[in-house]
């Protein structure tokens, strides 16, 4: 009898396990227990990956003799990979393959071009073994495809003044977002508007060229003029970007109209007037101009100082510094180099940001309305106010360090609220308009430099230079990158959201390693050999009690 109800039981467990297993291949989901959610893939990701109607194929070029933070930074990529697969059901594949494991140089050379064409940056070591240096490239990125279309993701995109530690830490916890920005651009289907502000002496499209391109990956951008009350309908946001001359009433009651209807807006222009060119004869000035705009910026919170921001975290120019025309690149104050950032998804994690003539923005009171200071300058800066000179042959001279003691000075301002209409309590401008009742929240997001968003363009080579480009210092700082975050969180894109997960690192301690290293050694040879010798020990006890010492006659 008690032989049949072992036999029962264990038909019972089995049968247990094996409608588990139906019902858990039937419904997916993960425990994570993690304190920063590491496991974990946010809803925006599920909600994507739920919708696509077609395969996703990635390659991972991340694969070989790594070291162990890139091997952490692959396996985290792994990770997520398979949580992709599962919340798409099935329909995400994908590989890891090792650019290095050609032996012949010739062929592996030409295995690192071809991924280099298709949009991943090797990443350069000068590895040392036995007294040997050889040269090492990896590729910290993957290239996505879905339905005959690719994209390149580039992982290693973090703030390059933190540790190679805190950078890999950043590309760890910017898996999810840039495998799922990559998705995304793949597989959009309906693309949100974006209107360019035209007809007041804006950058020409050669100038807007690399920013306009990046972002129609994304919206459907279109340059208009605001000539009638209804040239904004249908579009999602407006960017007003380096006006030259003054709106119009009948404009700025329609950019107005469009801002308290919900739509919203990108501000980004230079509120005073420095020549520029005229840098080149060694000098130039800096002078006030009207836009026309001011009181409709403070009544939504903020106003545009008539000032430009020096700092000594700055980029350099070249000018000459000998008789003979020796050129030289000097530090120059006017160029500000941006790098530390708040915690809002927009800036989280970016690399530095470089302005030209920035002025300084202040917050005013706006009832509703919440102000975020996205970006500023660094602690080391000043401010001066027009009109004022800029000559060259100063900056020749070392910079006075203790008058730059004015503080950190804002750059960019995010707005959030439902802003309150300047023509509220005023005359309209607009013959038989009326003022929007279908009031709505709204954001805006303000910027005292035309310079972050304007590329350069070389006309010899017809194409424009990549935004955020510095010939002098030959480095591209993260302005693409913060503008395209800035339009997605303006557009509401729920996909900036998953750039709030923080993977916080947790280092060893050096030291504390190093002196106890010899204890910890010790420690785990004998433990085991301790614990195999006490089971032993305890099992022969435990057996000579249960079943004695047998007898001997």
């Amino acid at each position: 009898m008690k032989k049949i109800n072992d036999i029962l039981e264990y038909i019972l467990v089995i049968a247990i396990l094996v409608f588990a297993n139906i019902i858990l291949s039937e419904n997916f989901f993960r425990l994570d227990f993690t304190q920063d959610k590491r496991y974990s893939i946010s809803p925006v990701t599920q909600k994507v990956l739920s919708y696509l109607d077609g395969d996703v194929y990635v390659e991972i070029f991340l694969d070989g003799d790594l070291s162990p933070d890139y091997e952490r930074l692959k396996k985290s990529i792994k990770e997520k990979l398979d949580q992709f697969k599962a919340y798409s059901n099935t329909k995400l594949e994908y590989r890891f393959i090792n650019p290095s494991a050609e032996e012949d140089k010739q062929l592996r050379e030409r295995g690192f071009r071809l991924i280099a064409q298709r949009g991943l940056q090797p990443k350069y070591f000068l590895e040392e073994k036995n007294g040997n240096k050889t040269e090492k490239f990896i590729f910290p990125g993957a290239i996505v495809s879905y339905k005959q279309n690719e994209t390149p993701v580039q992982f290693l995109k973090g703030n390059k003044v933190q540790s190679d530690e805190e950078q890999l830490n950043q590309a760890v916890e910017g898996v999810e977002f840039e495998l799922l920005k990559a998705i995304r651009k793949l597989s959009i289907k309906e693309y949100k508007t974006i209107a360019i502000i035209d007809g007041h002496g804006e950058p020409s499209k050669e100038n807007l060229e690399d920013i306009t391109n990046s972002l129609n990956e994304f919206y459907a951008v279109k340059r208009v003029r605001l000539d009638s009350l209804t040239a904004l309908k249908g579009v999602d946001l407006a960017m007003v970007i380096g006006p030259k001359t003054e709106y119009t009433e009948k404009e700025k009651f329609i950019l107005d109209q469009f801002v308290v209807s919900g739509g919203k807006a990108f501000f980004a222009y230079d509120a005073i007037d420095i020549r520029k060119d005229s840098l080149k004869n060694g000098e130039t000035f800096g002078l006030s101009k009207s836009l026309n705009l001011d009181d409709l910026l403070f009544k939504y919170g903020v106003r545009m100082n008539q000032s430009v921001v020096e700092d000594l975290n700055c980029a350099k120019t070249v000018i000459q510094t000998g008789l003979n025309g020796e050129m030289q690149a000097i530090n120059f104050p006017y160029y500000p180099i941006v790098y530390q950032f708040g915690t809002h998804p927009i800036v989280k994690n970016m690399d530095a940001i470089v302005f030209r003539f920035a002025g300084s923005i202040d917050t005013v009171k706006a009832v509703g309305i919440k102000k975020t200071i996205l970006i500023q300058t660094s602690p080391q800066s000043k401010e001066i106010q027009v009109p004022f000179q800029i000559d060259l042959d100063e900056l020749k001279k070392d910079p006075v360090t203790e008058s730059f003691s004015g503080g950190s000075k804002p750059l960019v301002c995010l707005l959030e609220g439902e802003f309150t209409s300047l023509y509220k309590s005023k005359p309209l401008p607009v013959e038989g308009a009326m003022l929007s009742q279908n009031l709505k929240p709204s954001k805006i997001i303000v910027c005292a430099d035309v310079d972050l968003i304007r590329n350069e363009y070389d006309s010899k080579r017809n194409m424009p230079v990549p935004l955020g480009y510095d010939r002098d210092m030959r480095y591209i700082f993260s302005n693409k990158e913060f503008v395209m975050n800035a339009v997605d969180y303006l557009m509401e894109e729920e996909l900036l959201l998953v750039r709030e997960k923080e993977v916080v690192l947790r280092p060893l301690d050096a030291q504390k390693i190093k002196n106890d290293k010899k204890f910890w050694q010790v420690l785990n040879i004998l433990v085991p050999i301790l614990l195999v010798i006490l089971y032993g020990i305890g099992r022969y006890v435990w057996r000579k009690k249960k079943y004695g010492t047998p007898r001997t006659n």
